[in-house]
């Protein structure tokens, strides 16, 4: 890796019913998804969208998912976060696909300290 590459995981966003006692009572659908590669959220022509709320739930999220983490910590295991109704069934299931080589370079003009 060159001097300013660092590794983020290309994540998976997808709608599931995880609450069956509870109707799903959002705009999402069961199978809704979308992908996180990098800083770009990349969307399937034929389901474009994906609802604000929905989003809400998951966006504080993403950042750490990217991330590598320890074996034990939580964010390695953890994947479902439940939806903003608490009357709604969903949930919106973060995977962790492959990791990829970004550089420091692409994402700000801040240089990097010479340590």
């Amino acid at each position: 890796m060159s001097d300013d590459a660092f590794e983020l995981f290309d994540l998976k966003v997808e709608v599931v019913h995880r609450d069956t006692s509870r109707p799903m009572v959002c705009r999402h659908k069961e199978g809704d998804y979308f992908f996180l590669r990098g800083g770009v959220m990349e969307f399937p022509q034929d389901r474009p969208t994906f609802g604000y709320y929905a989003m809400l739930a998951v966006l504080p999220f993403l950042m750490a998912k990217q991330r590598p983490t320890q074996r034990c910590d939580w964010m390695s295991t953890d994947g479902d976060i439940g939806c903003t109704d608490p009357n709604c069934g969903a949930a919106f299931r973060i995977t962790r696909l492959a990791p990829k080589t970004y550089r420091h370079s692409e994402y700000t003009k801040v240089p990097l300290d010479p340590m």
